[in-house]
C-alpha cells in the first residue's frame, strides 16, 4: 500500500458491529460513532479505535490509535452496502471503498475494505 491508500479488514462480527453503527448514524441517531478495533503496527495487533462523523465532506485524520472519518451520507450509505454484501456473500467486491481528503496531503486517500483472514 502507498501512503495514499488505507486499508481496513473485517471479520463477520467486526463488519456487522460497524454496520449498525452507520445505521445509527444514517437513522439520524446522533452525528458521531466510535467502534473499537485493532491496528497492525509492525505486524503486532493493537488496540485502536474508528470515529465515524456525518459530514458534508469525506475526510479522514489519523491521531496515534484514532482513524477519524467524515463521512458524507452517499459515502455512509455505500459503506453500509458493502458490509451488508459481506456479510452476505463472504467477501467485498469492489474492495475500493471511499477517496477522502486529508490534511497535508497532495492526492486523496483511496480506502479500501477487506476480509479479516482467519
Amino acid at each position: 500500500m502507498s501512503k495514499d491508500e488505507l486499508a481496513i479488514y473485517f471479520d463477520k462480527e467486526g463488519a456487522d458491529l460497524l454496520s449498525s453503527k452507520i445505521s445509527a448514524l444514517l437513522g439520524g441517531k446522533g452525528n458521531a460513532e466510535r467502534v473499537g478495533c485493532l491496528r497492525s503496527l509492525r505486524g503486532d495487533p493493537e488496540e485502536s479505535m474508528i470515529e465515524m462523523r456525518l459530514n458534508v465532506l469525506d475526510r479522514l485524520e489519523m491521531k496515534n490509535n484514532l482513524l477519524l472519518l467524515d463521512m458524507s451520507s452517499d459515502a455512509l450509505e455505500y459503506a453500509f452496502y458493502q458490509l451488508s454484501e459481506f456479510l452476505r456473500t463472504g467477501y467485498f467486491f469492489p474492495s475500493e471503498f471511499w477517496s477522502f481528503s486529508r490534511e497535508g496531503r497532495k492526492y486523496d486517500t483511496q480506502v479500501f475494505f477487506g476480509k479479516l483472514s482467519s
